[in-house]
């Protein structure tokens, strides 16, 4: 009987510690994400956690590059998934600010194609993409997008034009589109957030990337982000997949629909890019949005909906006001998320596509209130 209780005992601490219960000082927090890491059969995690324009904590753990022996620094950038969606949001945002169209316009007074939902009236408009409501699905097309070792080698408009205009090389009217009014229903959009992308081309006059280094990336100092594999030099985290008791390797690839999550970046620069959603909307003395904006951004837009979700960020964590968004691909798992009281934020980066991160979010956004 004292045997069975004293392992009773120790099951119990142990959970408590895999809850994140008895996380009080840096060195538990550190034990935690080892342990996270070594369960999950994560090669190597980047995390950072923030108040306002001040890192509390930042490290990395792991290799980059397991093959090689490279261990994760702070200049290597991970793929992003779809976190990359808050910085083509952000890039379509800024063109709202400056006057060039109102959120409830119609999307094909702004393109060089029409976009109609089949059987369907109603316009999309720019509300209803950056609230995953403009019924434009994610159809088997996509599948084939994909470039090994090479940046697309089609562009964002010939993709989206022939994905969404009837007679087009992937246009196909059952898989590509929902069976429901534009903003009756949340369905999430890779799609819908690429043509976010097309519209700041179309708008701006300018190429998506090079809109976002003008705008976006240069004036924060991001000097380690980056939408096209050829611009980037140096260690690149490798993406794995856990299989079979081992880490395969995944070619670095990127996507025809790249806006939507194919940004590489990394922790600190990550931070310089959401420390300016907790300070008015300015970091590195740069007003990156206003205020008004990033407020928009965290307030449910559709509540009758989904009460969660915002101008394409969501409520991560309610019980802990946390906003943010997520994401996952192929050997690769991201969050990030802030808090607009606290204006304490972390992200976290992995590279394996199977990693669950809510957790771990929700423990570093708490070792920030202790930090």
């Amino acid at each position: 009987m004292k045997n069975i209780l004293i392992l009773f005992l120790f099951i119990s601490l142990f959970n408590c510690n895999k809850d994140g219960n008895d996380i009080t000082t840096v060195t538990d927090f550190e034990e935690y994400l080892q342990d996270e890491m070594d369960i999950q059969k994560i090669p190597a995690m980047s995390v950072l956690i923030f108040k306002e324009g001040t890192i509390l904590y930042e490290h990395y753990f792991g290799d980059a590059n397991l093959q090689q022996n490279i261990p994760l620094a702070e200049n290597h950038p991970f793929l992003l998934a779809s976190i990359s969606k808050v910085i083509t949001a952000t890039a379509l945002l800024q063109l709202y600010e400056a006057g060039q169209f109102s959120l409830d316009d119609n999307i094909n007074d702004y393109l060089p194609f029409s976009v109609n939902i089949p059987n369907q009236s109603t316009d999309i408009t720019f509300r209803m993409l950056l609230t995953h409501t403009s019924a434009i699905a994610d159809g088997s097309a996509i599948d084939d997008q994909y470039y090994y070792g090479e940046d697309p080698a089609i562009t964002l408009r010939y993709f989206l034009e022939n994905y969404l205009v009837p007679g087009g090389e992937f246009y196909n009217a059952y898989e590509n589109f929902y069976n429901f009014e534009p903003g009756s229903r949340y369905e999430y959009s890779n799609e819908g957030n690429a043509l976010i992308g097309l519209l700041v081309e179309e708008i701006s006059g300018m190429d998506f990337n090079a809109y976002c280094k003008q705008h976006i990336f240069t004036p924060l100092a991001m000097n380690n982000s980056h939408w096209r594999l050829d611009e980037i030099t140096g260690t690149i985290v490798q993406p794995y997949d856990y299989t079979g008791g081992q880490y395969q390797p995944i070619e670095h690839y990127t996507f025809t629909d790249y806006p939507n999550g194919g940004l590489r970046s990394t922790g600190n620069d990550l931070f310089k890019f959401l420390s300016a959603f907790v300070q008015g909307g300015i970091s590195n003395g740069y007003q990156l949005l206003s205020e008004s904006t990033i407020d928009a951004m965290i307030t449910p837009q559709i509540p009758s909906i989904d009460k969660e979700v915002g101008l394409h960020l969501f409520l991560m964590d309610p019980g802990n006001n946390l906003w943010g968004h997520d994401g996952g691909e192929q050997g690769v798992s991201t969050i990030m998320a802030f808090n607009p009281d606290t204006k304490i934020g972390a992200i976290i980066l992995t590279n394996q596509g199977d990693a669950e991160l809510d957790e771990i979010l929700t423990e570093s956004y708490k070792m920030g209130l202790k930090l």
